[in-house]
């Protein structure tokens, strides 16, 4: 596909078509973000990995580092396992 270069305000930019950010699973692609590089003579487009909120908050969060920090704290019981629970 061709796709002509086009100024808006002080930068340039192109036009990506619905259906071909649909082939690469962007449904929904406003907000959503892209990788631009450079590759020889190249501009390369990529599709960054979405996150969920909850797992964006605690992508730095070490359980291991928390538990040796903690170990003193009064455990909770929640009750007999159902499932697989880490912490």
């Amino acid at each position: 596909m061709q796709v002509k270069i086009t100024k808006w305000g002080n930068s340039q930019g192109i036009r990506l078509s619905k259906s071909m950010l649909a082939s690469i699973g962007m449904i929904n692609p406003v907000g959503q973000r892209l990788e631009i590089s450079v590759e020889k003579d190249k501009i390369v487009i990529e599709k960054v990995p979405s996150m969920s909120k909850l797992a964006e908050r605690f992508k730095n969060f070490d359980s291991d580092c928390y538990r040796k920090s903690n170990r003193d704290a009064k455990a909770f019981d929640w009750g007999i396992n159902v499932g697989k629970e880490l912490l």
